[in-house]
């Protein structure tokens, strides 16, 4: 009788601990679904994708262009406090077959990046900031770097991680979170206190994006 009671008892708790891993998980789901509520409703044509539990991707159309937006957790830094980045891409095909790549702050655990497989590693010219790499698969039909100066600006904000310029279009890289600090430091837990994306922060991103991707696309009305 007693062996059937702790039977009882172990059946039950793994019944409770089932229910409760899947509520967690559906919450989880439920809180990174919303992050870009705001951002959602300002945009044409959204479409947002999430695969189970893990961060959604969103594309939709913004000032007639067509746009991505993707979080990046980011936690293999040893002792650093884990970030949210997100990556910011406009899509407007632009007359440089080489690609642009200036990542600031390298720590080489970017995985987020592909700039440490470009081959050509460029001097940072003088006036930008310079703990950074500029690296580029082809030195001769990158973006000019006169063209791309005037755009720095964006590594004023200290939370600035990366541009990229392809044929393709505009990456922008960019912090929008960091982890609670003591959760991680002492827990080694990796807990955003709050993982709303604010329109006004990826409107002022996307807007960015655009005048980088604009100004290049005008060499097309040149030729």
């Amino acid at each position: 009788m007693q062996e059937l009671i702790f039977v009882s008892l172990g059946v039950a708790a793994a019944v409770l601990m089932a229910y409760f891993h899947r509520a967690h998980r559906r919450d989880m789901r439920l809180r990174r679904r919303a992050m870009f509520d705001e951002v959602l409703a300002n945009l044409k044509d959204p479409d947002l994708r999430q695969e189970g539990i893990g961060f959604p991707v969103l594309d939709g159309r913004y000032r007639d262009h067509f746009v991505r937006i993707e979080p990046i957790e980011e936690h293999v830094g040893f002792r650093k406090v884990p970030s949210m980045w997100l990556r910011i891409s406009v899509m407007n095909e632009l007359p440089y077959r080489g690609v642009f790549d200036y990542l600031i702050r390298p720590e080489n655990i970017e995985f987020y990046s592909p700039i440490g497989r470009l081959p050509h590693h460029l001097e940072v010219p003088a006036e930008w900031p310079q703990q950074a790499w500029l690296r580029t698969d082809d030195p001769e039909t990158m973006p000019p770097l006169e063209r791309v100066a005037p755009h720095m600006r964006f590594f004023d904000d200290p939370r600035a991680k990366e541009l990229m310029i392809t044929r393709r279009g505009v990456r922008l890289v960019y912090q929008v979170h960091q982890a609670e600090r003591p959760y991680y430091l002492v827990l080694r837990s990796v807990t955003f206190e709050d993982l709303n994306v604010p329109w006004e922060e990826a409107h002022a991103l996307l807007d960015r994006a655009i005048a980088i991707a604009e100004d290049l696309g005008q060499e097309n009305e040149d030729e």
